[in-house]
């Protein structure tokens, strides 16, 4: 009985697996939770990495020479072969659908998609910027504007954390003489030694003391002045052509157009070149190339200030390649405004003055009034050069050259072929204003190149500080983010978006000038500061909505 009593008091004392909270093997029930969780995240990631390498494996084909010469052997079987009209037209129309838009846009996608290692990041990221907005051009313009003045914004407040050249010199200056305070005077006014520009020229000698950045504010205000004088010729050229203002002169003949209507003709299967131009508008308008390049471009100058180009764009600078761009585009729009005011060319547009412009008042007030009227819809005799070619060549010369990937500036450049040729078969320019816009300004790039090369006074300035500075990187945060920063960057911006979606392109001009002031006033007081980039980077994003 006492040996049954001890046997039910030992098994009393032992414990139960039912009722023990004792986790044997350090087992935890979770971890099923934790393994399926890691199980459903590497099958996701599997997913995506097989997705994306079909993906590339398909552009890879598309885009080979293969399926090129394939293209062009459909358009050559519809020249040699006796098919029907029907038939005809489409292989015409697969094979320039493939060889100027699809494989362009197919190609630029292959690049945001690549995971190979010689394609750099900022590559990427201007291909993407590229692609996206010709994706949101399929949206309502005042929501495109929304986003193009909200990045403007956002990089803006971004590139804060990048202090000016000017600024680091001065408040480097002002730490190493105790008891002076922090000044903002540009360190282009600080005694340099003695150049080898022409002491003679004051012109030289002013801008031999400007540093890149002042160069490029400075360069902002000989377009604007370059665009408001063009834009008042355009009224006088057109008010004072006389043929044009009583009637329609006939317009001269033009090579290019004709093989273009003939081309047209034969793509759309019609018995008129003009029933075309519904369709051939509705392709431009859904590429909208201008407003990519715009798009690719911004990509490059965040690119550029932000660094993200490592090796390959570490000789080149937002400043730099700006003042490249507007320089060009000013002797540009210069060349174009002198040629047509020397020889007017009638216009190929039936009744062109009179859909376009009042007639000629009689006292120089309404002139003026109405030469300050912005032709963002062209005039009728500013033909030679082309004003859309000089802009889109200056864009696509920017972004390419900051790319410098050889498969986008080939993508690039054919739709910017494809949108000239159809500006040219609708007749709102002669086929030779397109070339010789295109020609030129690209001449005209390459000619301006070293002014991205910064001046010897700033050369001499940056190596006196690296030697002062002993290698040291000497920086400073950027001015706290709050309510104040914040608004103050936000009104130009706002500004942008409300002149490109809420007021009469009337008052755009007007808009220019005032921002032209600000900025030169802003200039003046403080020298080129992040501000006054952000500002004129706002002008530039209404600027270009208005007239491209």
């Amino acid at each position: 009985m006492a040996k049954s009593r001890r046997k039910n008091d030992a098994s009393s004392s032992m414990p139960t697996t039912q009722t023990s909270d004792m986790n044997l093997g350090a087992y935890d029930v979770d971890d099923d939770d934790n393994v399926d969780q890691k199980y459903n995240h590497g099958r996701i990631r599997s997913t995506l990495h097989r997705s994306l390498y079909i993906t590339q494996s398909f552009l890879r084909i598309l885009t080979s020479m293969k399926v090129f010469f394939i293209a062009i052997s459909f358009m050559m079987a519809a020249t040699v072969f006796n098919f029907s009209a029907t038939t005809h037209s489409k292989l015409i129309q697969i094979g320039i659908g493939f060889l100027f838009i699809a494989k362009p846009l197919l190609s630029t996608l292959a690049i945001c998609l690549s995971n190979k290692a010689s394609i750099a990041w900022h590559e990427r990221i201007i291909a993407a910027g590229f692609l996206m907005s010709i994706i949101c051009n399929q949206f309502p313009k005042w929501l495109s504007s929304f986003v193009a003045a909200s990045a403007v914004f956002a990089f803006g407040l971004a590139s804060r954390q990048f202090v000016p050249m000017q600024q680091l010199d001065s408040n480097y200056a002002s730490s190493k003489n105790s008891g002076t305070s922090m000044i903002s005077k540009s360190p282009s006014r600080c005694h340099a030694p003695t150049t080898s520009v022409d002491n003679t020229n004051p012109f030289l000698k002013f801008w031999s003391r400007l540093n890149i950045k002042e160069r490029a504010a400075i360069g902002t205000l000989a377009v604007v002045v370059s665009l408001l004088t063009e834009n008042f010729l355009i009224w006088v050229v057109s008010a004072t052509y006389k043929p044009g203002i009583v009637g329609s002169p006939t317009p001269l003949q033009d090579n290019g157009r004709i093989v273009l209507e003939a081309l047209a003709k034969k793509l759309w299967n019609v018995d008129q070149s003009w029933m075309a131009k519904r369709p051939l508008q509705k392709i431009r308008d859904t590429l909208n190339v201008q407003y990519a390049l715009v798009s690719a471009l911004g990509a490059s100058f965040v690119c550029l200030e932000l660094q993200l180009g490592g090796k390959k764009t570490s000789h080149r600078s937002l400043a730099g390649v700006a003042l490249h761009a507007l320089m060009t585009l000013a002797s540009a729009r210069l060349i174009r405004y002198i040629s047509f005011v020397l020889t007017v060319l009638p216009s190929q547009v039936p009744n062109c003055y009179r859909h376009h412009f009042p007639p000629p008042p009689d006292n120089w007030k309404d002139w003026i009034l109405v030469g300050m009227l912005p032709s963002s819809r062209g005039g009728c005799n500013d033909l030679i050069l082309s004003g859309h070619a000089t802009v889109t060549s200056t864009i696509a010369c920017a972004a390419t050259s900051v790319s410098s990937n050889t498969s986008f500036s080939v993508a690039v450049w054919t739709l910017v072929a494809l949108d000239y040729s159809i500006e040219a078969y609708q007749g709102l320019h002669y086929s030779v204003d397109m070339f010789l816009g295109g020609i030129v300004t690209c001449l005209l790039w390459h000619l301006t190149a070293p002014l991205e090369n910064e001046g010897e006074v700033e050369l001499w300035q940056k190596e006196k500080q690296r030697k002062e500075r002993g290698g040291e990187n000497i920086s400073r945060a950027p001015p706290p983010l709050d309510t104040t920063v914040v608004t103050i960057y936000a009104a130009p911006a706002v500004l942008a978006f409300l002149i490109l979606a809420v007021f009469p392109e009337a008052c755009v001009n007007y808009f220019a000038i005032i921002y032209s002031l600000v900025a030169a006033g802003i200039f003046r007081k403080h020298g080129f500061t992040n501000f006054l980039q952000h500002e004129l980077l706002c002008m530039l994003v209404f600027t270009l909505g208005v007239y491209l």
